[in-house]
């Protein structure tokens, strides 16, 4: 996949990372209520704790196919604060030779 759009990234962040594996649907979520700007750890948010954090950024390297090198709270604060920062995050990282 390459990074052309980035609401195609979006997509997959919600639909594979988001529901496929971490099941947000198990926690009273539907696909319809997740947008690019909604708060992934905030409790006004989805309220994802620390362990589903480190979930995603698994989820996010398995899928997409690059390494994180430093999954610290800068990194989530920077680039995992809403589906959006992660997706731009993402094109990022892929868009680097």
């Amino acid at each position: 996949m390459d990074c052309a759009n980035a609401i195609d990234v979006a997509d997959v962040i919600i639909s594979d990372v988001l529901f496929g594996r971490l099941d947000l649907s198990e926690l009273g979520f539907t696909r319809s209520q997740i947008s690019e700007e909604m708060p992934l750890f905030a409790a006004e948010g989805l309220g994802l704790d620390s362990v589903e954090a480190l979930e995603i950024a698994v989820a996010v390297q398995q899928i997409f196919g690059f390494r994180i090198e430093n999954l610290d709270r800068t990194f989530f604060e920077q680039h995992c604060a809403t589906v959006g920062t992660l997706s731009d995050y993402v094109c990022g990282r892929m868009s680097q030779p």
